[in-house]
């Protein structure tokens, strides 16, 4: 399986130094990203350090496209996916909400796209529980204030979170709302709003908590054939800490459940 990685930052460099040590399986043909002239550097403790293609490139030459990069790229990553028939694993939910329009057509280019986990659980049993009828589901995301402070939405609404000593709510409304304002720092919340009810039908409150030293969420599910509480908290990633550790391994599992023999859970 020919693999191509778009973005190098924190998430796309864990998932390339994980599938770089499992070489029976996969191979990276390559890497495209912003940060072109770093890749050869980063790499260069690898088995077999990265070339850069450009993204019609990288597009054309795998057999899937894992996308790494910010929801600003994934309306172009995707339409050239499309274009060539080459599968997609994202994490970038936001990106999907924002553009379902195009998504849709995977199906009409002989394609498909997935979406992995990322920093949530359970998304198996809310995909489940949403064949039948959801009452409601609502997600509570706590981080610590250094995961936020350069949050779009902090930023742009002023939002002083230096020096906090106690949690303060700084959103409460919808997924579909909180994945627009917040575009890097809750795309778990755009995939609950994708795995159940929908993201518009699905609440979400984003806090700063100075008391927590990982990112947590927590969310709540009624329906008529389950009601359950996840909650999950996940490790910072050193280089960012608005991202947690898991998430690049949640799209090396996506990867290796599309050439399993035997794949467990939806």
């Amino acid at each position: 399986m020919k693999i191509g990685i778009i973005g190098f930052g924190a998430i796309g460099f864990d998932v390339a130094k994980k599938i770089d040590q499992e070489k029976d399986q996969f191979h990276i043909i390559g890497v495209h990203s912003r940060t072109k002239n770093k890749i050869i550097d980063k790499t260069s403790s690898f088995n077999s350090p990265l070339r850069y293609f450009s993204l019609d490139e990288i597009c054309k030459k795998s057999d899937v496209v894992i996308d790494c990069a910010p929801k600003e790229a994934f309306k172009e990553i995707v339409q050239k996916c499309l274009d060539y028939k080459t599968k997609l694993i994202t994490v970038s939910g936001a990106g999907i909400l924002e553009n379902l329009e195009i998504v849709n057509k995977a199906r009409e280019h002989s394609t498909q796209i997935f979406l992995a986990s990322g920093a949530i659980i359970g998304l198996d049993g809310l995909s489940a529980v949403s064949e039948g009828n959801v009452d409601y589901v609502k997600m509570i995301t706590r981080k610590p204030p250094n995961a936020l402070i350069k949050a779009k939405f902090v930023v742009e609404n002023k939002i002083k979170l230096e020096n906090l000593n106690e949690p303060k709510l700084i959103f409460s409304d919808n997924a579909f709302e909180g994945a627009k304002a917040f575009p890097a720092n809750v795309n778990v919340a755009a995939a609950v709003g994708l795995a159940g009810v929908g993201a518009k039908k699905t609440q979400l409150e984003i806090w700063a908590d100075p008391t927590l030293t990982k990112n947590t969420h927590t969310i709540l599910v009624k329906s008529d054939s389950s009601n359950f509480k996840i909650e999950i908290e996940n490790i910072q990633s050193v280089e960012n800490p608005g991202t947690g550790k898991i998430t690049a391994l949640s799209v090396v599992a996506t990867l290796r459940g599309m050439i399993s023999s035997l794949k467990v859970g939806t």
